[in-house]
């Protein structure tokens, strides 16, 4: 594969503007509104007032044909672009950038953007889908839930989008959907997903087996024990996990034949002197050990940890009121690879984002290297 960098990629978008609105080329807006995401902005006009502040600098190091654009033409722009072509480019950009993938931990979560609500006469909360490869800590793919769609309908759509091939995909218990399940494996994919009471049937068949299972002291599965401790909490988690097909089959309702391995994992919490105890179950369809059970069941939140809290309390998304058109898709992606630009920048990779942040914030020459060289070229240097 030729590797581009993301200049290269991302000019392949469509310009959206009539001929008239093109003073500023798209490539210039986009770079320019990643690098107001960068400098902490959540609103175009206030972003737009910064850059002017460094329109002299800007033009110099980052080569604008026509300076620093009005607020009113990021907002087109992200109104306005295509927001399928727009996702496709993104997903070919984080293969690049990741490059080789198999057996990766990829978790898809949903993600609420709030205040776009108080734009809308309904009041609903517009939902993202998001995927991200664990481990690198990467995005690499979203799907915007819709007024008149759902979850449910939009993950297998997501799993569309991006390439699973040898990962393993783990999902709440809204995804542990028999159509998700076999549109996993038809990819080429592996799963690790939640029951809940929501899957009323395989919940209390996974339930009984495993309480059925813990009663016969010579049954009892293997298991593996982690502990935590912190800030007034102390925490047991045992993991357990069971493999027999035929059991499972008998345990799972019909239709979860690809189902091969059954998880449990019970939490034991005491948080100042308060005790707290539960159980959650997962179904798999490799034979998996307690250890790496424990590894997919862990490992899921970092998409929460990882993600979903630095796009709020950093990038700050949970304040976007965008709602018109595919501003709430576009931007939600727009701040998705500034934070997966955070990530990739090799010099700054043992800092935290914040400390990035005000590297990039200082440095336009730092932020340039970051746009058009931080993917290895076979080209050569910047496209431009």
């Amino acid at each position: 594969m030729t590797e581009k960098s993301f200049y290269q990629i991302f000019d392949g978008l469509e310009d959206p503007r009539n001929e008239k609105g093109r003073k500023y080329p798209l490539m210039d807006v986009i770079i320019l509104a990643i690098y107001g995401v960068l400098c902490g902005f959540e609103d175009f006009t206030n972003m737009a007032y910064y850059l002017k502040k460094r329109e002299k600098e800007l033009v110099e190091k980052l080569e604008l044909a026509a300076g620093v654009p009005s607020h009113d033409v990021f907002s087109d722009v992200f109104r306005l672009l295509d927001v399928e072509r727009f996702m496709d480019l993104f997903v070919i950009w984080t293969q690049t950038a990741i490059h080789a993938k198999t057996g990766g931990h990829i978790a898809i979560d949903g993600k609420a953007v709030r205040a776009a609500a108080k734009k809308a006469a309904d009041g609903k909360v517009p939902y993202v889908l998001s995927a991200f490869m664990c481990g690198l800590g990467l995005s690499i793919g979203q799907k915007e839930v819709g007024d008149k769609t759902n979850e449910i309908t939009e993950i297998p759509k997501l799993l569309d989008l991006i390439d699973i091939s040898g990962c393993t995909v783990t999902i709440d218990a809204i995804g542990t959907q028999k159509a998700v399940m076999d549109k996993i494996i038809k990819k080429g994919g592996h799963y690790c997903l939640q029951l809940k009471k929501n899957q009323r049937a395989a919940y209390d068949g996974a339930e009984l087996y495993f309480d059925d299972l813990l009663s016969r002291e010579k049954d009892i599965p293997p298991s593996c024990t982690v502990r935590d401790k912190g800030h007034g909490r102390i925490e047991k988690r045992n993991y357990y996990t069971v493999a027999d097909k035929e059991e499972i089959r008998n345990a799972l309702p019909k239709g979860w034949e690809s189902v091969n391995c059954l998880g449990m994992a019970v939490l034991e919490r005491e948080t100042n002197g308060v005790k707290s105890r539960e159980r959650h179950f997962h179904v798999m369809d490799l034979e998996r050990t307690p250890e790496e059970y424990a590894g997919l069941a862990r490992g899921h939140w970092e998409i929460e940890n990882g993600q979903h809290w630095v796009l709020d309390v950093i990038f700050g998304e949970d304040r976007s009121t965008a709602r018109e058109d595919g501003a709430i898709a576009n931007l939600a992606l727009l701040r998705k690879i500034t934070f997966n630009m955070t990530k990739l920048m090799p010099s700054e990779k043992k800092k935290t984002t914040k400390k990035k942040i005000i590297d990039f914030m200082m440095d336009v020459e730092l932020f340039k290297e970051l746009v058009y060289e931080v993917i290895p070229m076979s080209g050569g240097p910047s496209p431009k």
